[in-house]
Parts: C-alpha cells; sequence; structure tokens
C-alpha cells in the first residue's frame, strides 16, 4: 500500500486523471523532477514523489502535478503492478 493511501482517507481521485494517458503524463512529470533532485529514478522514487504531492507534503506547483494527479497515478501503479505480478 503506497504512502499516499496510508496518509489520507480513503478517497478516489476524479476519474479523468486515472486514466493511462493521465497517469503516464503524470508520471513523466514526477520522473522529470525526481532526475532533477535526487539524479536517479526507481519505482520507489517515483512512489515517494507521487505520494508527497498526494498528500499535500510537496509543492505541487514545481512538478505541475495537482494531488488528484499523483493519487490516480499512484493508483493506476498499484494496479498494473499487481495485474503483472497475477
Amino acid at each position: 500500500m503506497s504512502d499516499a493511501t496510508i496518509m489520507r482517507r480513503r478517497r478516489q481521485a476524479p476519474e479523468y486523471v486515472a486514466t493511462p494517458d493521465m497517469a503516464a503524463f503524470t508520471i513523466g512529470r514526477i520522473a522529470i523532477t525526481a532526475l532533477r533532485e535526487e539524479g536517479g529514478l526507481s519505482v520507489e522514487i517515483l512512489r515517494r514523489h507521487l505520494a508527497r504531492v498526494a498528500s499535500g507534503q510537496e509543492d505541487a506547483v514545481a512538478s505541475r502535478v495537482s494531488p488528484d494527479m499523483a493519487l490516480g497515478a499512484l493508483r493506476y501503479i498499484e494496479t498494473s503492478l499487481q495485474n503483472k505480478v497475477a
């Protein structure tokens, strides 16, 4: 379970932010931010950055990702990884 789902009361992001295209856009924006700030990239780094934005801890303006977009991308990643394992 991601940090964002632990930190926030369970809520649904609007459906449009959970589409594959929007998730890809959001993950790309976060990846660019993470590479700039940390110099590397991994699934855990992506999750950490997305969780901070989703919970309101990180400046969403810097990455141009809203908390709803981050939450939708986190859920998309979790669903995609569960489907790959199953």
